[in-house]
C-alpha cells in the first residue's frame, strides 16, 4: 500500500484521497476520484475551497435523515449532495444502540460495534446503484461521508475500491488509517463522542468504551465481510446482485478510473 496523501480539511479529523491506491493488475486509481471523511458541519471557507481545488463533484452523505437536519452540511451551490440514508449505525437505529444501554462498558461497546457491521451490507444494499452510478455518470470526484467516517463510511468505501479491484489487505490497511485518525482527533471531537455516547444511552460511558466505538478494528470490517459471503457468496456477487456490475462491467469500470502512471 502507499503511503497515504498528506491531505488536510479544516473542521475535519478524518479526511484522505484514495488517490493511488493500487488494483490487482498493477495500476493505481486515478487522481482523487474517491475521497472519504468524517462529517462535514465543520467546514469553514477554508476547508469547502480545498474540495474546489481537489475538484469533488459529488459530496455522498450516508447519515440518517435525522443526523443531517442537526448537523447539516451546507454545501455550496456548486456541490450536489447525494443523500443515502444507511441506518445501521448506532446514531441512527436505537435497536443497535440498546446493545451499549444494556451494557455500558467495554464489553457491551464491542457487542455493538460487531452488531453494526454485520448490518451495513443489507443497509447499504438498495443504495449501491446510487453510489455506483456517480461512477457510472463521472460525477466524480465523490467525497463519501458520515458522522465519524470510519463505519458506515468504512464499508461503503471498502465496497467500491474492490470494485476497482483493490485487494483486501490494501483496503484493510486504508480503513485502518480511521483508527489512528481518531486517536489524534482534537480533543472537541473526542468530547463530542462522549457526550454523544452517554446521551444516546442515558448514562457515563466509560472512556474504555468510548476508545472501542472509535476504533476501526480489522475484525469489524471482517464482520462485514462475513456477512457478505454468507448472504452473497462473496464480494463480487454481491456487487453483481446489487448493482448489476458483472466481470465486464467491473473491468469498464477499471478501465475508467484507473491509471498505470
Amino acid at each position: 500500500m502507499r503511503a497515504p496523501i498528506n491531505l488536510q480539511l479544516a473542521g475535519t479529523d478524518n479526511f484522505r484521497s484514495l488517490k493511488g491506491l493500487p488494483a490487482h493488475d498493477g495500476r493505481r486509481i486515478a487522481g482523487h476520484t474517491l475521497l472519504r471523511s468524517d462529517q462535514l458541519h465543520m467546514l469553514g471557507a477554508e476547508g469547502w475551497e480545498t474540495l474546489r481545488t481537489l475538484g469533488v463533484k459529488t459530496v455522498c452523505d450516508l447519515r440518517s435523515e435525522g443526523e443531517r437536519q442537526r448537523t447539516p452540511n451546507n454545501l455550496p451551490v456548486e456541490l450536489e449532495q447525494l443523500a443515502l440514508e444507511v441506518t445501521g449505525d448506532m446514531r441512527a437505529d436505537k435497536t443497535v444502540s440498546s446493545l451499549l444501554v444494556e451494557s455500558p462498558d467495554l464489553a457491551g461497546a464491542e457487542a455493538m460495534m460487531f452488531e453494526v457491521y454485520r448490518r451495513l451490507p443489507g443497509m447499504l444494499a438498495p443504495h449501491l446503484p446510487k453510489l455506483f452510478g456517480l461512477f457510472e455518470t463521472g460525477n466524480v470526484p465523490v467525497l463519501v461521508h458520515c458522522a465519524a467516517g470510519k463505519d458506515r463510511t468504512g464499508f461503503a468505501v471498502a465496497v467500491i475500491l474492490h470494485a476497482l479491484g483493490v485487494a483486501r489487505d490494501v483496503i484493510v490497511a486504508d480503513y485502518q488509517l480511521s483508527a489512528r485518525r481518531m486517536v489524534d482527533a482534537s480533543d472537541v471531537r473526542r468530547e463530542l463522542m462522549s457526550t454523544l455516547v452517554s446521551n444516546m444511552i442515558g448514562k457515563p460511558c466509560p472512556d474504555e468504551a468510548v476508545d472501542v466505538i472509535m476504533d476501526a478494528r480489522p475484525e469489524y470490517l471482517q464482520t462485514a465481510y462475513d456477512c457478505v459471503d454468507k448472504h452473497y457468496g462473496s464480494m463480487d456477487a454481491y456487487i453483481e446482485t446489487c448493482v448489476g456490475l458483472d466481470a465486464s462491467g467491473l473491468k469498464s469500470l477499471r478501465d475508467r478510473y484507473l491509471t498505470a502512471d
